[in-house]
């Protein structure tokens, strides 16, 4: 294992693009603290910012202590193995990502999980706007993996999401499932203003039952679907039994129509 202890604050951003469990697995401590990190717009050394050290257990465990917001691209590209960041992390955290698990014991920035592949992040705080979302340019967010989240999300949660599952514990910000392909979104709080706006396909699943309403979907009735059973033992299973015993019947909003769209909005009937 080895163990990434940020020396101090730092006054700029650091990019850990590539710094993951799979791609320092048997490197020495010394040659690690000599690999490049990005500074802000310049180049350093890991070394510079972090003190590097290694233990004999798991060869595919990287911790970060002393987590920083300054953190960015944590486990970006990350395809195997365990990576833990004990406090806060930046934007950018498990950027397509393949494989592997990622805890945070802190909040999360803008876009953690854009283009996720695989594997799982675990956020036990918040997370900023465009969670599971889509690269600059690409017309798709996060295609496959999972995602939960302990806190609040900000606005454009699962914008563009094409698979996968997302759980939000707590509240979800505006344009929730915007533009949504397929997969599923689990809201347990409040959602924000026009949930679903422009959805293809997918599931938002809102517990809480706060959902603004959205012009561009009809009402369908109550129904009590088989996969909801599934999600509710998955749900008990990760520890969030709490959100589980709201998955009885729920009321099916389909859209949005403007676009063809044959996503849905479930809500407690």
């Amino acid at each position: 294992m080895i163990r990434l202890t940020l020396k101090s604050r730092p006054p700029f951003r650091l990019s850990l693009d590539g710094v993951t469990p799979d791609s320092i697995a048997g490197v020495a401590a010394a040659e690690l603290a000599r690999r490049p990190l990005a500074q802000g717009n310049r180049r350093g050394a890991l070394g510079d910012w972090f003190r590097v050290e290694a233990t004999g257990e798991a060869a595919d465990r990287l911790v970060i202590a002393d987590g920083d917001d300054r953190l960015d691209d944590v486990g970006a590209g990350m395809a195997g193995g365990e990576l833990v960041v004990e406090g806060d992390a930046g934007a950018g955290a498990g950027t397509a990502m393949s494989a592997g698990i990622l805890r945070v014991t802190g909040s999360v920035g803008y876009g953690a999980a854009t283009a996720m592949r695989g594997g799982e992040l675990h956020v036990a705080g918040n997370a900023g706007d465009q969670l599971g979302g889509a690269l600059p340019g690409e017309r798709a967010g996060m295609s496959e993996g999972i995602v939960i989240l302990g806190g609040n999300a900000g606005d454009g949660a699962g914008d563009r999401m094409r698979r996968g599952l997302v759980v939000v514990a707590g509240t979800a910000g505006s344009f929730c499932a915007s533009r949504m392909l397929a997969g599923t979104i689990i809201v347990g709080g409040a959602i924000g203003a026009q949930p679903g706006i422009a959805m293809r396909r997918g599931s938002l699943i809102a517990l809480a039952g706060t959902v603004p309403p959205a012009p561009g979907f009809a009402d369908c009735g109550v129904t009590e679907l088989t996969v909801l059973r599934l999600i509710s033992r998955f749900l008990a299973e990760r520890g969030l039994a709490s959100l589980a015993t709201h998955l009885g019947p729920l009321r099916r909003r389909v859209g949005d129509l403007a676009q063809n769209g044959k996503g849905e909005i479930l809500t407690p009937s």
